[in-house]
């Protein structure tokens, strides 16, 4: 657990008198720092403290409401304790922020995102992530008029050096070639641009571009009420839809201090379990269908045996419209649980067929072998689910921080060793039947009673009106949960009559986008196809 006495050494070292105030709020730890202080605690939380992950880095315009307009919060995790910390950064518009990625690799992308939607000004130059070069529209502030954004500029590719000496040998990169991989290209399915150097054979190094499809969700959530946002955040990442709807009414339920009934805990895990399913064997399918494997159609047969039980319990193939604030929509319909068994009992005897099939093709394996990534190179860049578990790391929510009663249920978490496209396959094939674990263990011991607290048991407006007689501690509150690719969750700030005041959408796909360079290291382009299909990358996870 965290303790504030390992920090009263810094305090006194790195900060000045009134300069550095902690504060605890329903259970999450807050640390208020000024600019000049931002580097010298994060060297001590990351090299002496073991705060070595760098979760997200959300941004506010606070207006004029505050005597600091801008405020930055970073979230930071102890990957022994599994405890969080946010460390609360507030300055003027003229003041410029420190930048953490000499610590924190991987918050260039996020840096990078706070700069162009806020103007805020970092110490180094920061290109454009996802709206075009040169944009003077930064959408996220308070007083930001939308307008005509300038045309994107094509990234050209790298020139190749070459020795102008020619009574000496060539250097060795005159034999590299760049590839350029557009939105369309089958690598890429549809979530980024792409340029690749090749050695000619090997990935040497890439980058990717991801700022096509913005379609500002951050934005539209500060105008709209918390209800409106439940309906919103499903289609986030519509195979994964339940984990979002129901991490957003989650993080409003911690902050009211609400207990949900043991009934919609259960329901709730169900559906998280079943959701997880069903992305990971569309994730399977991918793989096969990059490979030309025709098992990949058995995959996809799977997947719809999943989707009916999701229609039969909301009328919806992608479990769209399952959380609500204080409990579930509906109970399990009648006979649910039977169709549930029978559809379990098919899948437990098929997908060790299908992978069976699949294990005895030599070059099924070898297309997924390729370079390895390896542990320290997973945390260096903040990946997490599958991925980082594939490479040997052990670290899944519903374990080191487990909500609802996962804590109760006995399940494993399946490790990988090297961190190729294989481990990642092998990964989600065993969650998949984890999960059917968990569900079972689940409904063997389903609990009876209501599935909707009696506070919130009423119409929209309703449940509205009784928010509006409440008062929120105007303070941060993140709450995260495991999705299907990693963690994900929501940093939420509520001012009064629950006015949403910043909603900052975490999803994994952003840090996944932001690794490729290292995670496609040494990869032959024929391998970068199932490579990148194993990482279940969706491009409205990479939106924002």
């Amino acid at each position: 657990m965290f303790s504030w006495k390992e920090f009263e050494k810094a305090r006194n070292i790195l900060s000045e008198a009134g300069k550095t105030i902690y504060s605890e709020s329903l259970g999450q730890h807050h640390i208020d720092l000024c600019p000049k202080d931002l580097l010298r605690w994060i060297e001590i939380l990351s090299d002496d403290l073991g705060y070595v992950v760098l979760l997200d880095i959300t941004g506010v315009d606070h207006g004029d409401k505050r005597p600091h307009r801008f405020e930055l919060v970073y979230h930071l995790l102890n990957m022994g304790t599994h405890q969080r910390l946010n460390l609360h950064l507030r300055f003027h518009e003229s003041e410029v922020v420190p930048s953490v990625v000499k610590f924190y690799s991987h918050a260039g992308w996020l840096e990078r995102e706070q700069s162009e939607m806020f103007h805020i000004r970092f110490n180094k130059q920061l290109p454009a992530l996802l709206l075009s070069e040169g944009q003077t529209n930064y959408p996220l502030r308070k007083d930001s008029v939308l307008r005509g954004w300038p045309l994107h500029q094509e990234n050209t590719l790298p020139p190749i050096r070459i020795n102008p000496n020619k009574s000496e040998s060539p250097f060795p990169e005159e034999s590299w070639e760049w590839k350029r991989f557009s939105m369309v290209s089958a690598e890429t399915m549809g979530n980024f641009e792409w340029i690749v150097c090749f050695d000619p054979q090997r990935v040497v190094t890439s980058k990717v571009d991801v700022g096509y499809h913005h379609q500002g969700l951050e934005k539209k959530i500060e105008s709209m009420n918390w209800m409106q946002v439940l309906h919103y955040v499903q289609r986030i990442h519509e195979g994964a839809s339940p984990h979002y709807t129901i991490a957003w009414v989650k993080t409003l339920e911690e902050m009211m201090g609400v207990r949900l009934p043991e009934r919609s805990q259960a329901i709730r895990i169900i559906m998280l379990e079943l959701s997880r399913i069903a992305e990971h064997l569309t994730v399977l399918h991918e793989i096969c269908y990059a490979l030309n494997k025709n098992e990949h159609r058995l995959f996809l047969d799977a997947r719809e045996k999943v989707f009916e039980l999701f229609e039969k319990y909301c009328g919806q193939r992608q479990g769209l419209g399952v959380a609500r604030l204080g409990g579930v929509r509906e109970d399990l319909p009648h006979g649910w649980i039977v169709e549930y068994q029978a559809v379990a009992g098919i899948l437990l005897k098929t997908l060790p067929l299908i992978n069976n099939t699949l294990f005895s093709q030599k070059k099924f394996r070898e297309s997924l072998g390729g370079e390895g990534v390896s542990a320290q190179t997973i945390l260096h860049w903040g990946v997490g689910g599958p991925a980082m578990r594939a490479a040997g790391v052990n670290f899944d929510l519903r374990k080191s921080q487990p909500f609802y009663f996962y804590h109760e249920i006995d399940f494993d978490i399946p490790v990988g060793i090297y961190g190729k496209a294989y481990d990642r396959y092998l990964i989600r094939l065993e969650e998949i039947f984890q999960s059917f674990r968990i569900i079972t263990q689940v409904i063997d011991n389903l609990p009876l009673g209501a599935t909707v607290c009696e506070t919130f048991d009423g119409t929209t407006s309703e449940v509205l009106k009784k928010m509006g007689t409440l008062t929120p501690e105007h303070r941060w509150h993140s709450s995260s949960i495991e999705t299907p690719n990693g963690e994900g969750g929501f940093s939420v700030l509520a001012g009064p009559g629950w006015k949403l005041e910043r909603a900052r959408v975490k999803t994994p796909s952003l840090i996944l986008a932001q690794a490729l360079p290292s995670l496609t290291l040494g990869l032959k382009e024929n391998e970068l196809k199932a490579s990148i299909a194993s990482l279940g990358l969706r491009r409205s996870e990479i939106d924002r």
